[in-house]
């Protein structure tokens, strides 16, 4: 048996550590609810919610209200007259905007004159459909097996519930999809048939190549796929969805002051917090002393949590404030682009690790005058250009899409052809770069943009 010494540097973090880097890691919203946790668990926390800020005075608005008031019995009655048409137009939009597609489906079973049985099983096919509007994958065989179905009665049920609102529901495939559509338009005998046979060909816009196959002119392809097009590929989409909505509340705001971008922290969405004077003065007038060690302890956790969200608001400004010094174009313009940008540069500019600058940014939100977008966003990969020295992913996906929105559509530009264009601006890019960044943005390759008019 060998036995031998060794050196060797392990990094611990202790409890308190740890519990500061998972504060700075929080956004508002988990620091929001992290600080209630605090003050129930320690009695010394006590928090004071954030004043809400007065909206500014509105002098025309008051205006109106003015006018409202002041005008005479036939106006105000006009107006509310124009105000109850308003509502009731609203209330006829359609019941997709109060109620998820599900709810919609059972509305309809409900009315329909079939047996009990039957609505038992569209019920079941009904639960088991996606909110895109496709029945679930192997729904079909579960309620078989649920309510003792041979194939053939519950092929019929299927296509009982394809034929509710709205058209396409409970397919189980795009083709499906397409075709329940098409025969309940009436549509074309060719439209039917691309589907059914060169859907593939279609989903890449190669109508050149499906008319060939199929022996028809350019003109009758082109029509019987304009036909496929006015189709839904998702006869659920305009219902409400069944999920939670998950909100974004901006950590921090940028403004525009006197010509300078200004960057403050979102304190209006998160509580203060603060020591509980009334425990003090206990520990000052003298206890127990089991009560004083539990009193010192909890004020030794109070104040380390004070101090840690004290820093972490410190960090994630300091952070926002060298990342919006870098990117000042970005700000001030409308169409400002962003600059290389890395995690690291920021971490120098800060005197801190590269991990604190990551996780400073982690799950935090920007809110300025183009938008709300994640911090992380702003950080951009650089790339060689003969004229700029540098440039960003950002910029060069902007000068993509330009191309891409200025060609000819009846001949659009290959991913070759937008390398070589790039590439004449100084732009030392690969074609795969090009491909990935189009694809990145949601552009269809060179098939999938051509214009056959």
């Amino acid at each position: 048996m060998d036995l031998s010494l060794q050196l060797a540097q392990k990094q611990i973090l202790s409890q308190r550590m740890q519990q500061s880097v998972e504060i700075l890691q929080m956004n508002t919203i988990t620091l929001s609810e992290y600080m209630n946790e605090l003050t129930q668990e320690n009695p010394l926390l006590e928090w004071q919610e954030a004043p809400m800020e007065q909206p500014a005075r509105d002098d025309k608005l008051l205006c109106k209200l003015e006018w409202l008031k002041e005008a005479d019995e036939q106006n105000r009655s006009l107006y509310r007259v124009e105000m109850e048409d308003e509502r009731d137009r609203k209330e006829t939009i359609g019941r997709r905007e109060r109620e998820s597609l599900r709810e919609y489906l059972l509305f309809q079973i409900n009315i329909l004159k079939v047996d009990e049985g039957v609505k038992h099983v569209l019920r079941f096919l009904a639960q088991s459909t996606e909110e895109s509007g496709y029945l679930e994958q192997g729904a079909l065989e579960a309620a078989e097996g649920k309510f003792h179905l041979k194939r053939a009665c519950s092929t019929d049920i299927l296509g009982l519930l394809q034929s509710l609102d709205p058209p396409g529901v409970g397919a189980r495939s795009l083709e499906e999809c397409l075709m329940i559509q098409l025969k309940q338009k009436n549509a074309s005998p060719l439209a039917i048939n691309m589907v059914e046979k060169h859907l593939e060909d279609l989903a890449k816009n190669k109508i050149n190549r499906v008319a060939k196959q199929l022996k028809v002119s350019l003109e009758e392809a082109k029509d019987a796929f304009d036909e496929i097009r006015k189709c839904e590929p998702k006869p659920g989409q305009g219902f409400i969805s069944e999920k939670p909505v998950e909100y974004i509340l901006p950590d921090i705001f940028v403004e525009i002051r006197e010509g300078q971008p200004v960057v403050s922290l979102n304190s209006s969405a998160t509580p203060k917090l603060f020591i509980s004077h009334a425990y003090v003065n206990i520990l000052k007038e003298g206890a127990a002393q089991e009560t004083k060690e539990y009193i010192s302890n909890k004020m030794k956790q109070a104040e380390w949590a004070i101090q840690c969200i004290s820093k972490r608001e410190e960090t994630l400004l300091g952070t926002a404030n060298c990342i919006v010094a870098r990117q000042e174009d970005f700000f001030m313009h409308p169409n400002g682009q962003l600059k290389p940008l890395r995690m690291a540069d920021i971490a120098e500019c800060m005197q801190v690790h590269e991990s604190t600058v990551s996780r400073a940014v982690r799950d935090k939100y920007l809110q300025c005058s183009r938008g709300v977008f994640p911090l992380h966003a702003f950080f951009s990969k650089a790339l060689t250009s003969e004229k700029t020295g540098t440039i960003s992913a950002d910029s060069i996906q902007q000068k993509l899409k330009l191309l891409i929105e200025g060609e000819n559509k009846k001949k659009p530009l290959s991913d070759r052809e937008l390398t070589e264009k790039l590439q004449e601006e100084g732009i030392q890019i690969s074609r795969r770069t090009v491909a990935k960044y189009r694809e990145s943005m949601g552009i269809a390759g060179t098939s999938g943009r051509k214009c056959y008019e």
